[in-house]
């Protein structure tokens, strides 16, 4: 049975992973990073409530098989269940990231990820935050950050 976390959040959602189903790949987030995920989710939950819209999670924790698979960094908040990319319904991704930049406390990096067609990344850490907004490209075929929701 899927753990409810959040009023809109289950943890099932939050280790939902396309790549980690294609792959076979086992992706559930142990128990010591559930407070991770709660504040994810708690922050989501902040998101949704402000643009009166459901919000699409598609990465939030990966395993280190599944952020392997997906050419994370070792280091990504996504391993940690700190970080998820998401969509609003009915909102451009960067009117959410702008959003967000300017009204969530305490995130470490929101990031306008690869134009219109991708998506919203929010991250925490348990150090000082950064508050880090940024905007990432594919150049030559390699992801580029920008300083700036850019767009």
């Amino acid at each position: 049975m899927d753990r409810q976390i959040t009023t809109h959040f289950t943890a099932g959602e939050m280790e939902r992973s396309s790549t980690a189903t294609r792959l076979g790949l086992r992706n559930v987030c142990p128990p010591e990073l559930i407070g991770n995920m709660l504040e994810v989710a708690s922050a989501l939950e902040i998101i949704r409530d402000h643009f009166k819209a459901p919000i699409h999670v598609t990465s939030c924790y990966r395993s280190p098989a599944v952020n392997a698979a997906v050419g994370g960094s070792p280091t990504s908040a996504h391993r940690f269940a700190h970080a998820a990319d998401f969509e609003v319904s009915g909102v451009s991704n960067i009117d959410v990231c702008r959003w967000v930049a300017k009204n969530i406390k305490d995130f470490d990096q929101i990031i306008y990820e690869f134009g219109p067609s991708g998506w919203c990344h929010l991250g925490f850490t348990g150090r000082t935050p950064r508050m880090q907004s940024l905007t990432a490209t594919k150049v030559g075929g390699k992801t580029v950050y920008h300083t700036g929701i850019i767009g």
